[in-house]
């Protein structure tokens, strides 16, 4: 299965790269093929041709913030309704669940079937989460 996992940084971009990686090694040793990819502001992303779509960000303020940079992303992504996805946040800050549910909602004004969502705090628990994560064909 084709899977775009893509992190979108606040401030720590390397923390939050590393779980980013970690997540993705772990999607490959399930058999799926993974393209990591950091959300940048010069590129015109394309999600369209991936069958599962995870996204992880991390929170922007100590109060669950997220970047607006992921309303911006999800919105350039092309065709996203209806693809299931997951959303991961790395935990930062005193509400990672607000920042999560926050990153959800960005995710279903898109369209998109948000299948799974998770707060990890480091590499193992990203591993687990990818693990877990129901990557699958509908």
């Amino acid at each position: 299965m084709r899977v775009a996992l893509v992190y979108i940084p606040a401030k720590a971009p390397e923390a939050l790269a590393a779980v980013s990686k970690n997540m993705a090694r772990a999607l490959e040793s399930a058999g799926h093929f993974v393209d990591l990819s950091q959300a940048r502001a010069d590129e015109s992303p394309r999600l369209t041709g991936y069958d599962y779509v995870v996204i992880g960000t991390e929170s922007d303020t100590l109060l669950g913030k997220i970047p607006a940079r992921v309303a911006q992303y999800l919105a350039q992504a092309g065709m996203v309704t209806g693809k299931r996805s997951m959303a991961f946040l790395r935990k930062s800050g005193f509400r990672p669940e607000k920042a999560l549910a926050r990153l959800m909602k960005a995710m279903e004004a898109e369209g998109m079937i948000v299948n799974c969502a998770e707060v990890v705090s480091n590499e193992a628990s990203a591993v687990a989460a990818a693990r877990e994560a129901p990557v699958e064909r509908y």
